[in-house]
């Protein structure tokens, strides 16, 4: 098990969220479905209880940058992942703010109906080699935009309009790849 890229995509949620909302020197609870921690960790899939057996007797997690992490399983296959107040007095001191996360959050603070041009001006204003894709009919959201070279971000952001708001979810390349593709 690889903690890596799990503890990587904690520090750039807690960051998206300090942006949008502040710094706050308090718990912070992230829900992941299980199949989502599995990739992130690299281990090969397995139900909740096995993967929450697993986490609990993994010492590694007590002591990170972001202080010792906690996993509890949910109703279903979801997973909350506890960061402590250190953590996220972790990132608001030490990790800098992505300065694309910054501009699609003013974007979307700025204004609430946004269209699809003004996204895109955003992204080619960080790198021209993105990608827009119109999503097919019936879909839970509108588009999709992300960098393929993943620079200056990996994320991909799901775009949706609807009763004049614009909002966007991001997502890992696999969990995206996960909700257009249920079950491959």
């Amino acid at each position: 098990m690889d903690k890596t890229q799990l503890i990587e995509n904690v520090i750039e949620q807690i960051k998206e969220i300090q942006l949008k909302l502040g710094f706050a020197k308090e718990t912070t609870r992230l829900y992941f479905p299980v199949e989502s921690l599995c990739q992130l960790l690299r281990t090969e899939p397995m139900n909740g209880a096995k993967l929450l057996s697993i986490l609990e007797s993994d010492k590694s997690f007590d002591e990170t940058v972001l202080g010792h992490i906690r996993f509890f399983l949910c109703k279903g296959e979801r997973m909350e992942v506890r960061i402590p107040a250190e953590g996220a007095a972790y990132v608001h001191e030490s990790v800098p703010d992505p300065p694309f996360l910054v501009s699609m959050i003013g974007l979307f603070q700025e204004h609430h109906h946004l269209t699809i041009d003004e996204i895109c001006t955003c992204f080619a204003a960080f790198n021209e080699h993105y990608v827009c894709e119109k999503m097919q009919p019936g879909a839970d959201f509108d588009y999709v935009l992300y960098f393929p070279d993943q620079k200056p971000d990996p994320w991909h952001y799901c775009i949706r309009m609807e009763m004049g708001h614009t909002i966007y979810h991001r997502f890992t390349e696999a969990d995206y790849r996960a909700i257009i593709s249920p079950g491959s």
